[in-house]
């Protein structure tokens, strides 16, 4: 990095008075807790605002300047263990000492004005001219770093509601910031609180939410008004909305909203401070989502989105002229879903961004509205998430987000060599369009952007010192516990199956990258930045930096305070004079933590159930903050891209593969008794960003393309613990897009959740098939010493009942896992039999199972399922994820329609298996009546039982097994990809109910349970 052209330019900044922002960091090698009670002054210059960094207990700001804070080893941070299971839990919280620190922003400096900073452990002073941008300005021998930030202008909202999604346009004569706010129907506090008992009544679990609400803010000169102006009525159902200028104290601002069930793109013109009539842009019977709109020089105003059309995302848009709307046109032309679309304008011409994966991994597309569309990276990593900007000469400039090859493959505990997890080394991918040829920068972005996440004590020879954060251990991968009771790591597991799961090596995180070009001609990336070193109650903790181009280098990164939140936390750019302008939102998981200390529940777990606390604080509001930059301009150095495009590139062979096998398994039908089933393939226990313990599963989105495109599935359930602690904005967000990516006839997504209580009760993931259910609070848990129906799983079937809905128990063998004290026939129908980020639970000694001394996530051996077939309790197989794992694990349902109500029907008729790979599976038998049943039925016959089985695998069986009361026998089978097997039992009991199943294992360890069946003979 070159500090010259760097001292150069901010010196330049603040010739006259200005306004900035710092990060000062405290405690940074600190081996013990260290009180770093403190304040700030200034001169030239005014102290604008102080606020936490990273405070929690008793940190706390003092009057305007000054602070009480310490360091501590953060909440969260568990020290590694062993693979021991009879030490699973008693991990404590400790660890290294983190930094803390304060933001401060000051106004009216200069380059000499002085700064003091006064701390318990010494005062120390600098010229605001010290801190050069893009690097840190070490003091008190490296125990304080102060960084500069972007600067906090305004707090937009104030209000108790979550106000997120921003969006932002600013001119010559003025800005608009539009965003949604989210009312709960029930207060955000009393969902924080404990379940002292079960309720009389559960109808309040599904009280109507308060819903969404666009807001408009106008901005003249350096002035917001006062009084925000409603774009919508309250109650609405939005997602994602954009902004565009036209003209003077004019703009269009557009959206998404569900209406009548479907979706669609609405606009709304403001000017001279009213509001036009809404104007409905789509009219199509799939979901429109993710509008964005730009302005041409000539005042024509585009629109584009991703549209479902014939069971596919397409890229469409629609432009206004003279006043009227043009038809809708469909500009992408990949045969493969595509993807949120990005606008940008340059004189009179628009340019539309998109990714697409049509080829079976995800890449980059574009199109000129004067051109054809075209390939910008398709290489075989992962490439999505397009953002765009012309320059200032008329050159577009393309940012995506990269991964590897491969995801959302194979990926697991036993299964890891081909495929990569979902959220896996992120980074930003620069392209730009010049005169017809595809460059990019010289200077790699990179290089201004936090970097990789060391793991280990030790860092090697030759790398950069890590940071405070990134010596931070990164977030447990598969923990099911906020209290530190982690999953034990398959790479841990020596010369076990899945040493190879972990992703090994440093790991970088930036991703959704957002572009612009300023006024002066610099352009910017804004990314968002996972911060490991910091979980909380509402889980781990991302932020946003910004990094803009010097030439043939990248400087940067300047931290956007209050930017803490989700990963999937999308900020607005905008280009002012001589600024770059930063809506962005925080749900103040950082900030607020001291709060939420003070309103903690000293008899409550907290962890993934709940807040137990008599208050939640972590609402979400919009910020408006500013980077300033005045100086030279150096010219972008640009050469030609390294890895040219290939429009023609062809699905691997492997993805050839497995579409034949997903047409195969879509293409079976089962004539069962004259009812014709069909097989969907999905899941129910999917993380992400939303869970206390995800951060290392992605984003929300993601699982929805991970389900939609990597997976192909035909429906899924999100697994995220109570849909984010059971808080109402996280739970909205969830069954907001559960609708929103549903595209008939093609992915039915299912209302759900993981509902978490320790063993021996059990966690259970939970699924509907109407929207509008939250999630069940939880009752103290019993005594594990006294075998008896637990009162809070008994209170889960009544609410199950209450609201038609079904459940099923996962990782039974661990502490994650019951001894099958509660079950309710109705209402759990199902087991997870295998689960792709640990084992098999069928019964001791079977493939994959755990044991004493292998058991990824805890030794309960009374959790076995063979013991619960025992007691007489009848479940279905199904299997699916947990953390981190992809595409190794499905829940296959056998439903007669495709719908959600055709999926749950299936569930509680347990007309359900599981299978590591897309495996058809049928097996049949005749009842006493004469009628054929299959699996999951329980039924009598009159004599010996014959079942028949079918099993069309992607590879041979090496191996079939029949389960007849826990005993195994061995069938004779052909080692064939496809085998039809009738099988008599030879000792067969009288008046004894047996229940047989079969499993299958493939020559390549793919393993397939063909669920029970319970049959009596008469």
């Amino acid at each position: 990095m070159k500090h010259t052209l760097l001292t150069l330019s901010l010196l330049g900044s603040f010739a006259a008075a200005a306004d900035i922002g710092l990060l000062i960091q405290f405690g940074l090698g600190d081996t013990e807790s260290t009180v770093w009670d403190g304040s700030i002054t200034v001169s030239p210059g005014e102290v604008k605002r102080v606020s936490g960094y990273r405070f929690e207990q008793k940190d706390a700001i003092v009057n305007k300047t000054g602070w009480k804070a310490s360091t501590r080893t953060p909440q969260g941070a568990v020290k590694p263990r062993g693979n021991n299971p009879k030490k699973l839990g008693m991990a404590k919280q400790m660890g290294p000492i983190f930094e803390n620190g304060v933001y401060v922003s000051l106004q009216e400096v200069t380059a000499d004005s002085v700064i003091e900073l006064t701390t318990a452990p010494g005062k120390v002073s600098f010229k605001v001219g010290d801190v050069k941008r893009g690097e840190v300005l070490p003091l008190m021998d490296g125990r304080v770093a102060v960084r500069e930030t972007a600067f906090t202008l305004r707090q937009m909202s104030q209000e108790r509601t979550d106000d997120d999604f921003p969006a932002l346009a600013a001119g010559a004569e003025g800005s608009f910031l539009v965003y949604q706010s989210y009312t709960p129907g029930i207060d955000r506090d009393e969902r924080a609180k404990r379940l002292e008992a079960e309720p009389e009544d559960f109808s309040f679990l599904a009280k109507p939410s308060g819903g969404d609400q666009l807001w408009l803010h106008a901005r003249k000169g350096n002035a917001w008004t006062e009084e925000r102006i409603a774009v919508t009525e309250p109650g609405r159902d939005i997602y994602k909305s954009s902004v565009t200028l036209d003209g003077k104290d004019s703009a269009w601002i557009v959206w998404s909203e569900r209406v009548d069930g479907n979706f669609d793109v609405f606009a709304r013109h403001y000017t001279g401070g009213k509001l036009a009539d809404v104007a409905k842009l789509s009219d199509s019977k799939g979901n429109d989502l993710c509008a964005v709109a730009a302005t041409a020089a000539d005042g024509t105003v585009m629109v584009a989105w991703m549209g479902a059309k014939d069971g596919l995302f397409a890229i469409q848009t629609r432009s206004l002229q003279n006043g009227q709307w043009g038809e809708t046109k469909t500009i992408s032309q990949n045969a493969g879903n595509c993807w949120n679309p990005a606008i940008a304008a340059h004189e009179n011409r628009f340019a539309v961004a998109w990714d697409t994966y049509a080829k079976g991994d995800y890449d980059i597309w574009m199109a000129f509205s004067d051109g054809k569309p075209q390939p910008i990276a398709t290489s075989p990593d992962y490439e999505a998430r397009a953002s765009v900007s012309f320059d200032k000469e008329g050159a577009l400039w393309i940012a995506f987000e990269k991964s590897g090859p491969t995801w959302g493959k194979d990926w697991g505990a036993y299964d890891g060599n081909d495929g990569i997890g979902l959220y896996k080394n992120r980074e930003i991918g620069l392209v730009v369009v010049k005169n017809g040829e595809l460059m990019e920068p010289v200077g790699k972005i990179a290089d201004a952007l936090p970097g990789a996440t060391a793991r280990g004590p030790r860092q090697g020879k030759g790398k950069k010192k890590a940071s405070a954060d990134e010596q931070a251990p990164a977030p447990p991968k598969n923990p099911e516990e906020a209290d530190g009771v982690a999953f034990l790591q398959p790479a841990l597991r020596k010369g076990a199956p899945g040493a190879h799961a972990e992703a090994t090596g440093p790991q970088t995180y930036n991703n959704l990258g957002r572009l612009l070009c300023d006024a002066e001609g610099r352009m910017w990336v804004i990314a968002r930045t996972r911060l490991n070193s910091f979980r909380g109650p509402v889980g781990s903790t991302w932020g946003s930096v910004a990094a803009y181009l010097e030439g043939d280098e990248w400087v940067g990164p300047i931290t956007i305070p209050h930017s803490d939140s989700l990963l999937y936390n999308l900020p607005a750019v905008a280009s002012g004079p001589k600024s770059v302008f930063i809506a962005h939102s925080s749900d103040h998981r950082m900030d607020r933590m001291a709060e939420f200390n003070r309103a903690r529940d000293p008899r409550g777990k907290g962890g993934n159930a709940a807040l137990d606390a008599s208050k939640d604080p972590f609402d979400n509001d919009v910020y408006f903050s500013r980077l300033t930059m005045t100086g030279e301009v150096k010219p972008a150095e640009l050469q030609p891209l390294a890895e040219m495009p290939n429009a023609d590139a062809a699905p691997s062979k492997r993805t050839q593969a497995e579409r034949a096998e997903l047409a195969a398994i879509r293409g079976y039908r089962a004539k069962v008794d004259g009812t014709e089933l069909r097989i969907l393939r999905g899941e129910f226990h999917r993380h992400t960003e939303i869970s206390g313990d995800g951060g290392g599963d992605g984003p929300l989105e993601d699982m929805w393309r991970y389900a939609i495109d990597a997976a192909s599935m035909d429906w899924i359930g999100n697994g995220d613990h109570d849909n984010g602690n059971g808080r109402e904005y996280t739970w909205w967000l969830t069954q907001k897009t559960t609708d929103a990516f549903m595209l008939p006839g093609a992915f039915t997504p299912m209302f759900s959740y993981e509902r978490s209580v320790s063993y021996p009760e059990g966690h259970r993931n939970v699924v509907f098939a109407q929207r509008g259910v939250r999630t069940l609070p939880r009752l103290p848990i019993s005594d594990p010493r006294v075998f008896e129906p637990a009162p809070d799983t008994s209170m889960l079937y009544k609410y199950l009942h209450k609201f038609n809905g079904v459940c099923a128990s996962h990782t039974s063998v661990g502490t994650m896992g019951t001894d099958w004290r509660n079950w309710d026939p109705v209402v759990e129908p199902m087991v997870e039999v295998y689960q792709g980020a640990r084992q098999n639970y069928e019964y001791p000694g079977c493939p994959r199972c755990p044991t004493k001394e292998d058991a990824i996530g805890g030794w309960e051996p009374a959790g076995f399922i063979c013991n619960a077939f025992a007691k007489g309790y009848k479940f279905s197989f199904q299997s699916s994820s947990d953390h981190g794992s992809t595409h190794i694990s499905y829940a296959m349902v056998y439903a007669e329609e495709y719908n959600r109500e055709g999926i749950l029907k299936a569930m509680q008729k347990r007309h359900t298996y599981g299978a590591t790979d897309n495996i058809i599976a049928d097996s049949r038998c005749t009842a006493a009546d004469g009628k054929e049943r299959m699996m999951g039925d329980e039924f009598s016959v009159q004599g010996a039982p014959t079942i028949t089985l079918k099993l069309i695998g992607t590879m041979p069986f090496e191996k079939v097994t029949m389960i007849k009361d826990n005993v195994e026998i061995p069938i004779e089978a052909p080692k064939e990809k496809e085998i039809n097997i009738t099988w008599t039992d030879p000792k067969p009991d009288k008046g004894k109910t047996s229940y047989y199943y079969f499993r299958g294992e493939q020559t390549n360890g793919e393993l397939v349970w063909v669920s029970p069946m319970w049959i009596t003979l008469e």
